[in-house]
């Protein structure tokens, strides 16, 4: 049973995978306890980034200067309890809702800078993510889309060289330059682009998580499947925010 996804934190279900099988099915995780922890995970993060938003409002407002600490603060913060929980994943049940406080913060501020500048956007951005995610898994689950081989390859090529996109246009930007451009048809198109492969990218996640909880993965993982999954679903809000920024 091959494992195979774009996104780092599933492969280590493929790792983890058959590992663990011992204590009989109760000791082992679930898709309904997956479920259970993703819908804890994205609530969390969604009150937390409600928070946030508002709080990094009112500075913006009021000119105290500490949003920017709070979005770049809090968007380290959680790259770095990401790598631990993707390299310790027995430590999800902590990690996990700690990643999605932090992924909160980053995105609430985030969302508030969007928010401003186009006024509606975020409620867009968010119903629209929630679509696409009940959309991606019901094309799933229903089998009108199957991840064969094929279709995993393509799509973890193409989150390889959104990945390199993204670096060098970082790179280009901290001298002044643009790779990709900010605005514009082509600007859209590229969005569109990365929004449609961050939603095939769902598909992946969730077949993954189903073959790792039938090769008997322990019940921790539950929170690490849970955790895997509001990656993605993080990405996709932020190229879904993105996208209908470049749309006003």
């Amino acid at each position: 049973m091959a494992l195979r996804s774009s996104n780092p934190a599933i492969s280590v279900i493929r790792n983890q995978a058959g590992a663990f099988n011992f204590g009989g099915e109760e000791a082992g995780a679930t898709i309904s306890g997956t479920t259970t922890k993703s819908i804890l995970l994205v609530a969390l993060t969604m009150l937390v980034g409600l928070a946030s938003m508002n709080y990094t409002l009112q500075s913006i407002m009021y000119g105290n200067g500490v949003s920017n600490l709070l979005c770049y603060g809090s968007l380290i913060g959680a790259v770095v309890v990401a790598f631990i929980t993707i390299f310790n994943p027995k430590a999800s049940p902590i990690t996990a809702p700690l990643y999605a406080v932090l992924e909160g913060c980053a995105l609430g501020s985030l969302s508030a800078v969007y928010e401003i500048k186009f006024p509606g956007i975020t409620t867009t951005a968010v119903l629209s993510t929630f679509v696409v995610v009940l959309s991606m898994l019901f094309l799933w689950k229903y089998k009108i889309i199957v991840p064969t081989q094929k279709f995993k390859a393509i799509i973890t090529g193409a989150i390889t060289g959104i990945f390199v996109l993204y670096i060098i246009n970082m790179l280009v930007s901290l001298f002044g330059g643009h790779f990709l451009p900010s605005s514009g048809p082509v600007s859209i198109i590229i969005s569109l682009v990365v929004c449609t492969v961050a939603a095939f990218s769902l598909i992946l996640d969730f077949d993954n998580i189903q073959q790792g909880v039938e090769a008997g993965l322990p019940k921790e993982f539950e929170y690490y499947n849970a955790f895997s999954l509001l990656v993605t679903i993080c990405w996709l809000y932020i190229e879904i925010l993105k996208l209908l920024s470049k749309r006003e």
